[in-house]
């Protein structure tokens, strides 16, 4: 039993000691000269849940001393970095309260005691004029602890840092004396970081306004990219500068947005630029597909951050968030852009080409490691070197100037392709002029000629359009005699029924002729009535021996179409005279009329009569004579038409044949131009 109380009393002693050795006290306010480090005073807890822990959850959690290994740059592949700091501060003073500040720099940072929320902080925090008395305070950059005498507190100080957080964790004390004297000192020692980032972020807007000017004078879509890239450029510029040096320019929306969109946007820009003033789509075709891969990759890398940074929504595991946002596609981008550039032909790819060299070395340049800043250096210097994002923006300016010069340059060729095209067409001008000259004296020469000509084929065409005219009046009295001649007919034969029907339908088409004699062209439909009206006529001059079948495609305006008058009539007759004549039982005349184009009629004309070889056996004496002098005449006119209107009226006549091969009839087919 004494063992056991023995063995409790050492550990209660032990507990008590190591209490002891991790609480911070203080006999009242310090008069310190600098601020106090308490990283070797605080417990340390490393928060990787995906979900926010509560206080109350982190009050619970296991915290571990903070060692050196701990204190070193923190990387992650986590969005967030979120670290707990515990500490315990004793005011052994009977009389003095305690006015220190705890300092850190963190992009959020807030302070707990065992009972609720004190203060909270940080570059991204936006400032709320809060109520006085309200419970929650807000203090940029420092949280303030207010102890009474004689008092043990114990605190939490929470930070929260993006993805891989440039400057390494650490926590102080300060009091108002060593508050202010180390922001004053802070301020001129960062002096020349304030100039150098303020003359790269002007240098961006002088561009920028140097571009805006050259794309209203040219209107260049090159301009354009260039102006876009200049601004994103801008503001990145002036987002690092508001965070590094904390001037508060931005409120933490605008802060997402440009962290998130800009360091995607710029490479994204000016790839289009150097696309555009190389015009790598037109030589490179495959490379600028390579270049529109990787422009599509950082689109979604961009995407990805911003929905992450700005809503706290990603779609993957969160340990797989640097993995995915690795700058390995911008990378590549710029690897891929400098190659293109080397082996274009462009006097312009050498300003590219060292831009793109001078801002892929600086990028690096902190990665390498081929420096190593040294807190023994001067401040200045050291700030200045320490801010691996200085590099960066030095690299953007470089290039930026570059391609201020690329834009320069390729302005000064535009002149001088310009001055050399007017010179040469200056000089074609002249070489015009005299040529034209000539040209003039020579026609002087040839205009009597010319008009001589011209008066001859004014005369021609006259000429033709008589001969026109001479025909059809041939044609239409052959028609009418061929009429006459089967009136006398049923005269002869004394039937006067069959020569009255006869008479009325001859007078109608005689009606029709006269009507359409007069007009150099008819409508598809009246040839048709004087077709069908003749065919009438034939038929009940062979007794019903003819048989009429026509068919006109429906598509086909009939009141719009025209034709020369009995263009078709002088074939049927031919038909009815050479093939059905002498055909015992009589046959059928078929007519099919389509148009296959807006100005084309295409006419097929056939007869299933005794064809033309057995004709030419019964050397029909009065077949011979229609055929030879009917035929003969649309032979004629067709020649005409053809040099009036300069068209090309096609006939064509097919031998119909039988599944024996002999003779089964006649086909002819006109294609007619409109």
């Amino acid at each position: 039993m004494k063992q056991v109380i023995f063995i409790l009393y050492l550990s209660v002693i032990c507990f008590t000691h190591i209490y002891a050795q991790d609480t911070l006290t203080l006999d009242g306010q310090p008069n310190w000269k600098k601020a106090m480090g308490i990283e070797d005073y605080c417990l340390f807890y490393d928060e990787v849940s995906d979900k926010e822990l509560s206080f109350d959850e982190i009050k619970t959690k296991e915290f571990k001393a903070y060692s050196k290994e701990l204190r070193g740059q923190i990387f992650t592949n986590r969005p967030l970095v979120v670290q707990w700091f515990k500490f315990v501060l004793r005011n052994t003073s009977n009389t003095d309260t305690l006015r220190l500040w705890v300092s850190s720099v963190h992009y959020f940072t807030r302070l707990y005691n065992d009972d609720s929320l004190l203060y909270r902080s940080g570059a991204y925090e936006p400032y709320i004029d809060l109520p006085q008395g309200s419970p929650v305070s807000y203090a940029r950059g420092k949280l303030a602890i207010i102890q009474k005498p004689n008092t043990t507190c114990v605190y939490w100080f929470r930070t929260e840092d993006r993805q891989n957080h440039l400057i390494p964790p650490f926590i102080k004390l300060d009091t108002v004396f060593t508050g202010l004297t180390e922001e004053v000192e802070n301020g001129f020692a960062a002096r020349y970081l304030f100039l150098l980032m303020a003359a790269m972020v002007g240098c961006f807007f002088f561009v920028g306004a140097y571009a805006l000017y050259h794309y209203f004078l040219y209107k260049d879509s090159a301009y354009l990219w260039y102006l876009s890239y200049c601004i994103a450029a801008f503001f990145s510029g002036l987002h690092w500068m508001d965070i590094r040096l904390g001037m508060a320019m931005f409120s933490p929306f605008f802060h997402d947005l440009i962290f998130s969109i800009f360091i995607y946007l710029i490479p994204v820009l000016y790839s289009f630029f150097i696309g555009d003033i190389l015009q790598l789509k037109q030589h490179f075709k495959k490379g600028w597909l390579i270049v529109k891969v990787l422009v599509f990759i950082c689109l979604f890398q961009m995407a990805i951050q911003l929905l992450e940074v700005r809503f706290g929504w990603f779609p993957f595991n969160k340990d797989y968030y640097g993995i995915l946002l690795i700058p390995i596609p911008i990378m590549l981008l710029n690897i891929v852009l400098l190659v293109l550039a080397a082996m274009s032909k462009s006097r312009v790819k050498w300003f590219l080409f060292i831009g793109i060299s001078s801002l892929l070395v600086l990028w690096c340049l902190p990665l390498l490691r081929i420096y190593e800043p040294s807190t023994d250096m001067n401040p200045e210097l050291f700030l200045v070197i320490n801010f691996a994002i200085f590099f960066l923006l030095l690299g953007l300016t470089i290039e930026a100037i570059c391609f201020s010069f690329a834009i320069s340059y390729r302005s000064k060729l535009v002149v001088e392709e310009k001055n050399r095209l007017e010179r040469s067409y200056r000089v074609s001008l002249e070489e015009a002029l005299l040529q034209r000259t000539n040209e003039l004296q020579v026609q002087n020469k040839l205009i009597e000629v010319q008009k001589v000509k011209q008066l001859e084929a004014e005369f021609e065409m006259k000429i033709a359009e008589t001969e026109m005219v001479a025909l059809r009046a041939q044609m239409n009295p052959h028609f009418i005699f061929n009429c006459l001649n089967s009136i006398k007919l049923y005269t002869l034969e004394n039937d006067s029924s069959t020569a009255s029907a006869y008479l009325t339908k001859f007078s109608q088409l005689i009606r029709l002729v006269l009507e359409n004699s007069r007009a150099g062209k008819v409508t598809l439909k009246k040839e048709l009535e004087t077709l069908e009206l003749y065919v009438e006529l034939e038929s009940m001059r062979f007794k019903e021996k003819v048989n009429f079948n026509l068919f006109v495609d429906p598509e086909i305006d009939q009141q719009y179409v025209e034709l020369p008058p009995l263009l078709l009539q002088p074939y049927v007759e031919n038909a009815i005279w050479h093939g059905l004549m002498h055909k015992p039982g009589g046959g059928t005349i078929s007519i099919h009329i389509t148009q296959p184009d807006e100005f084309l009629l295409h006419v097929e004309i056939s007869d299933n009569g005794i064809g033309r070889e057995k004709a030419m056996e019964h050397k029909s004496k009065s077949a011979t004579v229609q055929k030879s002098f009917g035929l003969k005449m649309t032979s004629e006119r067709l020649e005409v038409l053809n040099q009036i209107y300069k068209t090309k009226t096609e006939v064509e006549i097919v031998d119909l044949k039988d599944g024996a091969g002999n003779s089964s009839g006649t086909k002819i087919i006109l294609d007619i131009p409109l």
